[in-house]
C-alpha cells in the first residue's frame, strides 16, 4: 500500500513539475504518449530504488529478529 502511494505521489510530482517547467521534449509526435513515456522513464529508477530499499529493510528486520532470539536464549 505504501509502495503504491509513493509511486502515485512520485508520478503526480513528476507530471506537475513537467507542466511547471514547460518542457516540450516530445510534443512533436504524440504528446500524451511521449509524456507517459517520459514520466515512466523518471519513475522507474525511483521505483527500483524503493524496491531495493524495501528488500534491505526486510533483511535488516530479519537480522534484528534473529539477534533478539539469540539474546533471549542467552
Amino acid at each position: 500500500m505504501k509502495k503504491k502511494k509513493s509511486f502515485l505521489l512520485a508520478a503526480a510530482l513528476v507530471v506537475s513539475l513537467s507542466f511547471v517547467a514547460g518542457t516540450k521534449a516530445f510534443a512533436n509526435t504524440d504528446p500524451v504518449i511521449a509524456s507517459v513515456e517520459w514520466v515512466m522513464a523518471k519513475i522507474n529508477p525511483l521505483s527500483q530504488k524503493v524496491t531495493n530499499l524495501e528488500k534491505k529493510v526486510s533483511e535488516l528486520e530479519a537480522q534484528v529478529k534473529l539477534l533478539k532470539e539469540q539474546a533471549d536464549t542467552n
